[in-house]
């Protein structure tokens, strides 16, 4: 779910595999933060798990939050960026791994193309 571009995810429900049940959670809130007139912040929390039978009727409820934020509308997506996935570190046995494979493959095909020429030397001195 998305509420002003920024995503909102939270848990449906579980499983008891032991017993063969499932649960459903059927209380949500949402906390909004916001900065002026812009949203800069949402979380989802859930809470009062279910059981799920047959036949039976579960009502849901959800609340909403405002809470006033100091964060700036341009720095609202920080938290879900992860920095060391941007952190540019070079896997210097990945590129040798690569280059080694790259020189076999080459000779391999050599030797494929030499061993057919050679066939087909001989042939033609025949």
């Amino acid at each position: 779910m998305y509420l002003d571009d920024l995503p909102v995810w939270g848990m449906v429900g579980e499983e008891n595999e032991d017993e063969g049940s499932a649960y459903v959670y059927t209380e949500r809130r949402l906390t909004i933060a916001y900065n002026t007139n812009r949203i800069v912040e949402v979380n989802m929390t859930s809470q009062g798990l279910e059981e799920v039978k047959a036949g039976k009727d579960i009502s849901f409820t959800m609340a909403i939050e405002w809470n006033k934020s100091s964060k700036s509308f341009d720095k609202r997506f920080e938290r879900y960026l992860d920095n060391d996935f941007f952190k540019h570190q070079i896997h210097w046995f990945s590129i040798f791994n690569s280059f080694m494979m790259v020189i076999f493959l080459c000779g391999l095909v050599a030797l494929i193309l030499i061993r057919t020429l050679k066939k087909d030397f001989s042939k033609v001195s025949r």
